[in-house]
């Protein structure tokens, strides 16, 4: 994966997680029955929602961080697919969690955020930590 590509990947993870947060702005307002009187539902929505964004964005800072410190070639598209994958893994298991779930727990999808929360660490440290390498042979235009 690119550095473009990871940018670009980036910004529609942001768009889709803001669009959510829409739609739930939109369930809000509009209070269609079952959708507002379910507490636990509400609660993994708007987790789904903020996680998603805000890791989004962290993933810009991520592809702009790679491009600056050079990480090495060899270690650069699985960074960004791990940071990417963590990202979506996070927002879309609380909204997975939220939208499939029994009388008092998460759904089996909330299993999915920690595991994406890993992803995203990972992506961090080796960011962080890994020696600079050559440019990105497809650095941001």
């Amino acid at each position: 994966m690119t550095a473009d590509r990871h940018l670009r990947a980036s910004l529609l993870l942001i768009a889709v997680f803001l669009a959510v947060g829409l739609g739930l702005e939109a369930i809000a307002g509009l209070r269609p029955p079952g959708w507002n009187d379910d507490a636990l539902r509400r609660e993994l929505l708007r987790l789904g929602h903020a996680h998603g964004a805000l890791l989004g964005m962290l993933n810009l800072g991520v592809a702009w961080a790679m491009v600056r410190r050079g990480t090495p070639i060899a270690w650069a598209s699985r960074v960004r697919i791990a940071a990417l994958s963590g990202a979506a893994a996070v927002g879309g298991g609380f909204l997975g969690g939220g939208l499939w779930h029994g009388p008092t727990d998460p759904g089996p999808l909330v299993l999915a955020v920690p595991a994406g929360a890993l992803l995203m660490l990972c992506s961090l440290v080796a960011v962080a930590l890994l020696p600079k390498g050559g440019a990105d042979p497809n650095p941001e235009p």
